[in-house]
């Protein structure tokens, strides 16, 4: 009997090891990551951890185990009862270039054969910011959300609303003028630069946008598109405007046109601009009535005078979605499961963005099967 009892509490003390023994995720060739025993995904930038909130939902322990999605991909797997649901997350790498990305597929299913209602909170670093569908640690993007993404987030007063890039002293303006001009931010790959500012439903302002090309130094290189909500849109070349180097404004006489109390300004590529990528250094907000002259605006003289100053790409330039914790409310009917899709950045890689990737979750877990199809199983 005391043979027994202990062999089993050894069997039980090995079963407890290798239940924390974490499970890499790997592809050929690229550096792997790891889900540890708290199922927490382990890159090179957090551990990224997946919550579980709701009426009657429980804590519950985690069993982390080596599992193959569709039967060829390896992956990590975890699962957790919670009272009326179940939480399941796995991650697998999928291969695409340069070192990959890791694929964080979040299913929770109802157990108690009645409906749930469920809050899935993704546990990341508390300097992670929120855009649309990305979320980004500096210059790097981290996770790709699911289109799910941000319905119920709270929004700030302003901020950019879209997946360009914060490029702080690129401007080179060789003239005396607002600081502003010094920073932008870019829309790789053809990215539309968007702004959104709460007003007064239906109101009128009168809305500058500052520009300072200083890569280009002829024109027709990066002509811009602008569009300001309830203004005729104009189009401008910097370069051939006001030279490189040079710091310049167009002025827009703006309206809420929908009465949602939000004005919206986005700056894209002009058509036929062979380089794709719009900037934009400034964004002035001013009462409606007889519009600023552009080269005051420029000088900085009306900086303090308007009703909104943003220093876009600078100091106090922000995203309208607040930092914090991602969460996603799911109801859930009764039997029935809902799953939630992430692709997060993997060691020395960024995760795809939607707005100018082609990668969709069905296409990552296709190239996964495809690259370890004839791949010797680890």
């Amino acid at each position: 009997m005391k043979k027994t009892a202990s062999l089993l509490v050894l069997a039980l003390a090995a079963s407890a090891v290798a239940a924390a023994d974490p499970v890499e995720i790997c592809s050929p060739g690229l550096k792997p990551s790891q889900m540890d025993a708290e199922g927490r995904l382990v890159e090179d930038w957090a551990k990224v951890g997946v919550k579980l909130f709701g009426e009657g939902v429980a804590d519950g322990p985690i069993r982390v185990e080596a599992t193959k999605v569709d039967g060829r991909i390896p992956a990590a797997e975890a699962l957790s009862p919670r009272g009326p649901v179940t939480l399941r997350w796995t991650a697998y790498r999928a291969p695409i270039w340069p070192v990959g990305v890791d694929v964080l597929t979040v299913r929770v299913e109802e157990a108690a054969g009645q409906p749930a209602d469920v809050t899935v909170a993704l546990d990341v670093p508390a300097g992670v910011q929120l855009g649309p569908r990305t979320a980004r640690l500096g210059r790097r993007t981290v996770l790709t959300l699911p289109e799910e993404a941000l319905k119920e987030q709270p929004l700030r007063e302003w901020g950019y609303a879209d997946e360009a890039a914060t490029l702080a002293g690129w401007g080179k303006p060789d003239v005396k003028c607002d600081p502003a001009f010094r920073n932008i931010r870019a829309g790789m790959g053809g990215v539309p630069i968007v702004y959104r500012f709460s007003v007064t439903p239906k109101s009128a302002a009168n809305v500058v946008l500052g520009f300072c090309e200083s890569h280009w130094a002829e024109p027709a290189k990066r002509p811009l598109a602008c569009r300001v909500e309830g203004a005729t849109p104009q189009q401008v070349d910097p370069v051939a405007a006001w030279g490189r180097h040079k710091p310049g404004a167009l002025v827009f006489a703006a309206r809420d046109e929908n009465g949602d109390g939000r004005l919206e300004v986005a700056v894209g590529p002009a058509p036929g601009a062979s380089d794709r990528n719009p900037i934009l250094s400034a964004v002035w907000i001013f009462p409606p009535g007889d519009p600023p002259k552009p080269e005051k605006v420029v000088s900085g003289a009306l900086s303090a005078a308007a009703i909104r100053y943003v220093d876009v790409g600078g100091e106090n330039d922000q995203s309208i979605y607040p930092p914090g914790k991602l969460e996603y409310r799911l109801k859930i009917p009764a039997g029935e499961a809902r799953e939630l899709v992430f692709c997060v950045a993997c060691p020395g890689g960024s995760a795809p963005s939607p707005d100018s990737s082609p990668w969709t979750p069905e296409t990552l877990r296709q190239a996964a099967a495809e690259v370890w199809r004839d791949w010797p199983q680890p």
